[in-house]
């Protein structure tokens, strides 16, 4: 087998089974889940074709094949890991790095046009790609999908030993209607509200959003006419209809200079929202990583410059 061939990631793989004898262990070190660990060491038999480990009661033997391996990758990885630290520091003014990010309509909208622009400005070489976020896991996407970070949109912290995080942004809701809509002539409460029909946001297809959560809280419902996965395509369908939209004020502060809307505030009490930022703890020390964190972390100070 030729190494051009060979996923190098599966080699660090490897060495941790080798030396800890635990799937677990050796999970932990790499910060990957046990199925992540497990996937890629079935990569790495299919491979070389050999099993390379044996489980022997609670320990995990290597064959012959994994003892010559190993006994290469001794050598081999420190020289790597030394030639790697010894590289210069990030410099953002000549870096190519492509940095590929997992994100919802609505977080793409709030950070792009301030990151973009900052950017251009101190960094224009980078590259970002943006992959449709899913519903799955934020620790099994930065694990599985090659995804540098996860843009997320939370109400509560989320804490999982793999992943850090950081917010970088808070927000309020408000309620959003067409101008001159014919009930909202003398503003809007709770029995009108209820009385309307509505548009509903859900990115994964969810039943339930956090105005149906308040609402349950007191013991009431409301009609949901559409519920749509994008953010900016709900606001433009409020404009042309009589539902009511409650969405993040930040995205209705920007449509209503371009639209015929009106905003009004929710006819009951929602807990603002976090934008945050996820991204794998194999990735903290790494200087572009770092690098671009910051940057995200001070996007508005950044962007006013």
């Amino acid at each position: 087998m030729r190494l051009q061939q060979l996923d190098l990631n599966l080699l660090l793989l490897f060495d941790a089974l080798y030396r800890y004898g635990s799937v677990n262990l050796a999970a932990e070190e790499l910060c990957l889940s046990q199925s992540a660990f497990s996937h890629g060491l079935a990569r790495l038999r299919q491979r070389l074709q050999d099993d390379l480990f044996v489980r022997t009661g609670k320990h995990m033997r290597p064959t012959p094949r994994a003892i010559k391996l190993a006994a290469g990758l001794h050598q081999a990885l420190p020289l790597l890991d030394a030639a790697l630290n010894d590289s210069p520091d990030f410099d953002p003014l000549l870096s190519k790095q492509e940095f590929t990010l997992a994100a919802t309509d609505y977080t793409e909208f709030n950070l792009l046009p301030s990151l973009t622009r900052l950017l251009s400005r101190q960094a224009p070489g980078i590259c970002l790609k943006l992959l449709p976020a899913s519903r799955v896991g934020v620790k099994r996407q930065l694990e599985e999908a090659n995804i540098d970070f996860v843009l997320g949109f939370s109400h509560d912290e989320m804490k999982d030993s793999g992943v850090e995080s950081l917010s970088w942004y808070q927000g309020s809701y408000c309620t959003l209607a067409r101008a001159k809509h014919p009930t909202l002539t003398n503003g809007l409460d709770m029995e009108t509200f209820l009385s309307l029909s509505h548009i509903r946001i859900s990115p994964w297809g969810e039943t339930s959003g956090i105005v149906d959560e308040q609402l349950l809280k007191q013991g009431l419902s409301r009609n949901v006419a559409v519920q749509l996965p994008s953010a900016l395509a709900a606001a433009f369908l409020a404009v042309q209809s009589d539902y009511l939209l409650t969405l993040p004020r930040h995205i209705a502060d920007t449509v209503l200079k371009h639209l015929n809307i009106e905003l009004f505030e929710p006819p009951l009490p929602i807990p603002d929202y976090r934008l945050k930022l996820y991204w794998h703890k194999v990735n903290k020390d790494k200087p572009a990583h770092r690098w671009l964190r910051e940057r995200i972390a001070n996007i508005r100070k950044e962007a006013e410059k």
